[in-house]
């Protein structure tokens, strides 16, 4: 049996459908984005590009695209960072997703591949090039928008809004509208937002709650648990809680069976180790010193030709670095130590402990698979999940199969051709 399904690596978004091939989907808007500030740029001419780039980064260029690169987003020469957060299918024609372009984030339509697969889910022949049409259905740059779920049956969406201050609510927007409605509240961290099938108009999330200091910085943030948001009844009912994991990105099936990600819970304060705010303190001279270094390597190569140093060497330290799923993980050192579970050529990028895990109602939890780091369930049973190096799939009462090996896999969906909440 062949999957349908599109994915996100690296901040952009691929579709693989049936037996064709992957395929990269290109937002326009995005690229805009950042032809725009590109064209800025050339105005502004080199001094503020390597003067301000320089001081704000230590000197250190390659410090930025490491950053972005832990965040899921693909650099670019602009400077302007690009990253599809979220996606999902509307129709067996058109994807949703979320886009963050620099500081503006918004919701976008795509029309991707109608013509290219039939109403039963066999891939057909695609052309190398096909037709695509996007549609801004919103943006803003208030808040960013992560995450998102459709309802076909009230033409709905479900976002989570991530607000400048770090806190996230679950918001919803009909998609012919151009606001969003906050359906949460409350200082905490409302996230990953899936419509619940059969079950009036419900969704389920995960929800952590944070604490702050004085001046308003998070300093801690609790475990998170799964929670149930009635927007008929405007209540929100706990499903699952253990103060001893996280419990992520909830799915619920129609005959009320949850899946989740289970991962052992860390409280924010052991995550920022000692160790590591010393080493970034006393790095701060030497990002100063390598400031200058550039300033002047520049003018060396300007007027010699040549740079101060004749090889340039790697540089080392958080290049292996990724936040995932709100935690940074050492995704080299995961790799290393998972390469004999499993395939070897895609071991999981994250520890075996974040496990997929199926509930039946009143029952004990069951694990699936260990080190996932996404998953989606299909209106038929199908399950596919990603370890971060490749996605599997699984049918009912069938055996996990490898369908993708890539990088950085970070979510994966389902394309039901039919309506996905049947």
């Amino acid at each position: 049996m062949s999957f349908n399904f599109a994915y996100l690596s690296g901040g952009r978004l691929y579709l693989k459908l049936g037996q064709a091939n992957v395929q990269t989907i290109i937002s326009e808007f995005g690229q805009a984005v950042q032809q725009r500030e590109f064209q800025t740029q050339q105005r502004n001419g080199w001094k503020q590009k390597s003067m301000t780039a320089n001081l704000m980064s230590g000197g250190m260029s390659a410090d930025g695209d490491r950053h972005r690169a832990a965040r899921g987003e693909s650099s670019s020469s602009s400077g302007v960072s690009v990253a599809v957060q979220g996606v999902c299918p509307t129709s067996a024609d058109r994807l949703l997703y979320t886009l963050e372009a620099g500081e503006v984030g918004g919701i976008f339509t795509l029309e991707r591949f109608a013509g290219t697969i039939d109403v039963l889910g066999k891939a057909t022949p695609l052309d190398t090039r096909p037709r695509t049409r996007e549609k801004r259905l919103f943006h803003s740059a208030d808040f960013k928008v992560d995450r998102v779920d459709f309802h076909p049956e009230y033409q709905l969406i479900a976002c989570a809004a991530i607000a400048k201050d770090g806190s996230a609510n679950i918001a919803t927007m009909p998609v012919n509208s151009v606001h969003l409605v906050q359906a949460t509240e409350g200082d905490s961290l409302d996230l990953a937002p899936k419509w619940i099938p059969g079950f009036r108009k419900a969704i389920v999330f995960q929800s952590a709650g944070i604490s702050r200091d004085e001046s308003g910085c998070i300093i801690e943030q609790k475990h998170s648990t799964i929670e149930q948001l009635d927007l008929d009844r405007q209540e929100v009912v706990t499903l699952a809680s253990d103060p001893k994991y996280d419990l992520l990105s909830p799915q619920m099936t129609a005959d009320g069976t949850l899946y989740y990600i289970r991962r052992p819970y860390v409280p924010l304060r052991q995550r920022a180790r000692f160790s590591q705010v010393l080493k970034d303190t006393l790095l701060i001279p030497a990002r100063l010193v390598t400031a200058v270094f550039e300033w002047l390597n520049f003018f060396t190569r300007r007027h010699t030709g040549k740079s101060l140093l004749a090889i340039s060497q790697p540089r080392r330290g958080r290049a292996q670095q990724m936040q995932l799923l709100g935690r940074w993980v050492d995704t080299a050192a995961q790799i290393e130590r998972n390469r004999r579970f499993g395939d070897a050529d895609s071991p999981a990028i994250v520890p075996r402990s974040w496990e997929l895990v199926e509930q039946f109602p009143h029952r004990e939890p069951k694990v699936l698979d260990r080190g996932v780091l996404a998953f989606d369930i299909g209106a038929d049973g199908q399950i596919v999940y990603s370890n971060g190096s490749a996605i599997y799939g699984i049918v009912p009462g069938g055996v996990a199969q490898r369908l993708v090996v890539d990088n950085s896999i970070e979510q994966v969906v389902i394309l039901d051709l039919d309506n996905h909440l049947n």
